[in-house]
């Protein structure tokens, strides 16, 4: 089917390759991962204008808060790659501790935070090889770039620099390699992956709003009206701490804050609670709702601006223009004594521009997080709102068990 289309339509398709099936699964992994984005298929453009479209499957039993699985079944591959079938497997999961990463791992020194390994049915070098060194599980130098592109380019959405280990499997690799008329003396343990370099397109943001969108969808569905948003799992703990709700059942906004007010007023949502590290909710005082640090970055100006507002000097708001970090900024107004009160100023503004956002057709509250100084500023209304969200999300809670 596929090369009467192509004849007839007047475009080419590249040719099978098991680095395509694993950079489709690996992309579709981390996108379940990171955004609950739910791929069936993802394509692969090569140069040229050749492209090819692999359908994918989620391992739901292997996928979980923590990592996410998908496979890609490789059928009629170029000599020397498979040439009958075979599943591809990629599972991403994120790394708890740096020292998980296996001194075997392949890395990319344009993605510091991802890892590469060989899982089951992928071989092992046994001497250094063109691009891979002993001990290493073999997967093709261009093949690599390609996986890591595909999931460096899901992180860079989320604006995140999460530590993922992406794990490429084949179960029935060892019978494959076994068939292979190549010798196995340079390897051992299953096959090669291996492919040319491509391109996969990036996330889209529809793609993400539809995601937000779901997760609301989901809730609004089981009857509940008041909702706990969140950009992530980030300051966690202190939330647990101050405000006692658990993010385990928290709608993820991601970048987009603005997207799940719309569609929160959109569903009937009555309680909307947003709580979330500072770093990206500070944003909000400017009236930004898309926080992806690529898209806007206005958090020194807003410190320094409301730093003068409360009183601060000159000098003081230079300063703030100087650093890097909100944690720093947060630490010297800490030593000048201004921390409350810039903090409830901020958050003044972002009860402005929330309110401006919902058109007052729902009732909100937004708290600020660090995980270094632990709650930093509510919005008026938020335990009023808390009670409700509280209530109804541990009811929540209780039916997803």
């Amino acid at each position: 089917m596929d090369r009467f289309s192509a004849r007839d339509m007047g475009f080419s398709l590249s040719q099978i390759s098991s680095g395509d099936c694993a950079a489709a699964a690996a992309r579709a992994a981390a996108a379940d991962l990171i955004f609950k984005i739910g791929y069936e298929n993802v394509t692969v453009n090569h140069s040229h204008g050749a492209s090819r479209t692999y359908m994918l499957q989620r391992l739901d039993e292997r996928c979980n808060a923590d990592q996410s699985e998908f496979v890609a079944l490789m059928e009629g591959g170029m000599a020397p790659d498979i040439r009958e079938r075979a599943n591809i497997h990629v599972c991403v999961s994120k790394i708890k501790d740096i020292r998980e990463t296996a001194d075997n791992s392949h890395i990319d020194l344009r993605y510091p935070n991802l890892f590469l390994r060989g899982g089951e049915g992928i071989g092992t070098a046994v001497a250094d090889m063109a691009g891979i060194k002993k001990g290493q599980p073999l997967i093709e130098k261009e093949s690599r770039a390609l996986i890591f592109d595909a999931v460096a380019d899901v992180c860079d959405a989320s604006d995140g620099n999460q530590l993922l280990m992406i794990t490429v499997s084949c179960p029935e690799g060892m019978m494959i390699a076994a068939k292979q008329s190549m010798g196995q003396n340079g390897f051992v343990g299953g096959i090669t992956i291996r492919g040319s370099y491509g391109h996969i397109p990036p996330i889209h943001m529809r793609e993400i709003s539809d995601s937000i969108d779901a997760q609301i969808h989901y809730q609004t569905k089981q009857g509940i009206k008041s909702i706990l948003v969140s950009p992530g799992k980030y300051c966690a703990e202190q939330i647990a701490q101050s405000l006692h709700v658990d993010l385990k059942t928290s709608i993820l906004c991601y970048n987009f804050p603005g997207q799940a007010i719309d569609e929160a007023v959109a569903e009937g949502v009555e309680n909307l609670l947003l709580v979330g590290n500072v770093g990206k909710l500070v944003k909000l005082a400017a009236g930004i709702m898309n926080t992806n640090s690529t898209a806007s970055d206005a958090r020194k100006e807003i410190f320094a601006a409301h730093t003068a507002l409360v009183g601060g000097t000159s000098a003081q708001a230079k300063t703030l223009m100087g650093c890097t970090t909100v944690d720093e900024m947060l630490a010297l107004l800490d030593n000048w004594g201004l921390r409350d009160r810039v903090m409830q100023s901020i958050m003044g503004q972002i009860e402005i521009s929330v309110r401006r956002r919902c058109h007052g057709k729902l009732r909100f509250g937004v708290a600020l997080f660090s995980e270094q100084f632990g709650l930093l500023g509510q919005t008026s209304d938020t335990r009023n709102v808390l009670v409700k969200v509280s209530q109804e999300q541990y009811a929540l809670s209780l039916k997803m068990k």
